[in-house]
C-alpha cells in the first residue's frame, strides 16, 4: 500500500486531525476556486501566523513534524500499519 492510499484510508475511517484538515482544505479550494497546491500554501502560511500568535518556533515544529512524517512513512512502506 502506498502512503497516499493509507492516508486516504485514514481520512475515510473517521474523525482525525487529518480528516478535519482535508475537509477544510477541500472547502477552501471550492470557495476560493483554488488548486490544492495553492490551498496548501495558504494553510502553511496561516500555520506560520498561528505559531507567531502562540509564540512558537515554526521551523522547530516543522523539523519535528518532518521527523514524525518520516517515521510514519517508514511504518506504512514497511507494512507495519495497514
Amino acid at each position: 500500500m502506498t502512503n497516499a492510499e493509507y492516508q486516504t484510508k485514514r481520512i475515510a475511517e473517521g474523525p482525525s486531525l487529518l480528516a478535519a484538515l482535508h475537509k477544510v482544505l477541500e472547502s477552501h479550494c471550492e470557495e476560493q476556486d483554488l488548486e490544492r497546491g495553492s490551498a496548501l500554501r495558504d494553510a502553511l502560511t496561516d500555520m506560520r501566523h498561528l505559531t507567531d500568535i502562540y509564540q512558537l518556533d515554526f521551523g522547530e515544529l516543522d523539523r519535528y513534524a518532518h521527523e514524525g512524517y518520516l517515521e510514519e512513512l517508514g511504518a506504512v512502506l514497511s507494512g507495519e500499519v495497514s
